[in-house]
Order: structure tokens, then C-alpha cells, then sequence
């Protein structure tokens, strides 16, 4: 039980690393325009022409013309940061399980292995609508594509079902 909750524990830590790099990195989604070229991640927009970038916060309120696309982002920084809160707390979970004793190990082992789905779910849930915002940027011709943000946090997804299948090859300790 010992080297399989390690091994787990330590394969959501590697999720828990994705999801993180995933919230902050601006580039969820895309936009080329010519020699313009925009990015958006959860938190900021970043503008690049001629080799100049500049990146302003995204902040999103009412005031702000395109709501759907500002509720989709709010949305997708909800469920990402509860992805990376929840695959944290699920690793080291994991870790406390292969050593303590019997008792206890029992309790936060469900534990652990509830998260671990839950924790699947927010991730996809987030990249979902997070790359979502794809749709209400590609209007009127303009061409956008998923950026490296948003594949980070298909790897993770896809990392994450590998240690929640994982998860059930865990096993109470023999008393």
C-alpha cells in the first residue's frame, strides 16, 4: 500500500504542478491577425505586434461589452483554481497515508480517492470552459486556436485519470 499511495501521491503532484502552470500562463487561447497577435489567459491579455508585447490583467465586469466570453473565463478560473487547491490537498493526502497507521489511513484514504475524482471533474470542467472562450472570439473571420495553457491542461486531465485509476489499486494496509 505504501509504494502504490507514493506513486499516486506523487502523480498528483505532478497534476497539481499542471494545473498551477496552466491557471497562470496567458495563453489559453490565441488570436493571429497579420502580424497581430493576441492571447488570452484566465487572469491576463497579452498583445504582440512588430516584437512588442505588452500584457494588461483581464478583468472582467458588467461594464465590459461581451459578458458570455467573461463568464466563460470567470468560470474556467473558478474551476482551475479548484483543480490546483483540490490535486494539492489530494497528494499530500496520499503521502500522509502510506505513513501513518491503520486507523486513520483508512479515513484519509477515502478521502484521497474521493478528491481524486472530484478533482478530475474540475479539471475538466475548466479546460472545457475555459477553451470554450474560442468560441466567442472566432467571430466575424477571425481565426483563433488553443495555446499552450489550455494543452497543459488536457496533460494534466489526462494525467489526473491515470492516477484516479491508479487510486484504486490503493489498499488499506493488512493489520
Amino acid at each position: 500500500m505504501k509504494l502504490v499511495a507514493i506513486i499516486v501521491g506523487c502523480i498528483l503532484a505532478v497534476v497539481c504542478i499542471l494545473y498551477i502552470v496552466s491557471n497562470a500562463v496567458p495563453s489559453w487561447v490565441e488570436i493571429t491577425t497579420g502580424s497581430y497577435t493576441s492571447t488570452y489567459g484566465l487572469w491576463k491579455i497579452c498583445a504582440s505586434s512588430l516584437g512588442v508585447t505588452e500584457c494588461v490583467p483581464l478583468k472582467c465586469s458588467t461594464a465590459i461589452g461581451d459578458s458570455s466570453f467573461c463568464s466563460r473565463i470567470l468560470a474556467g478560473r473558478a474551476f482551475m483554481t479548484l483543480a490546483c487547491i483540490l490535486s494539492g490537498i489530494t497528494s499530500i493526502c496520499l503521502f500522509i497515508c502510506a505513513f501513518i497507521d491503520e486507523k486513520t489511513s483508512r479515513i484519509l484514504l477515502l478521502i484521497a480517492k474521493a478528491l481524486v475524482f472530484i478533482c478530475l471533474i474540475m479539471g475538466i470542467i475548466s479546460v472545457a470552459v475555459g477553451g470554450s472562450t474560442i468560441q466567442t472570439l472566432s467571430q466575424d473571420g477571425v481565426k483563433c486556436s488553443l495555446s499552450a495553457a489550455s494543452v497543459l491542461g488536457i496533460v494534466a486531465i489526462i494525467i489526473n485519470l491515470v492516477g484516479a485509476i491508479a487510486s484504486f489499486f490503493v489498499k488499506q494496509s493488512p493489520k
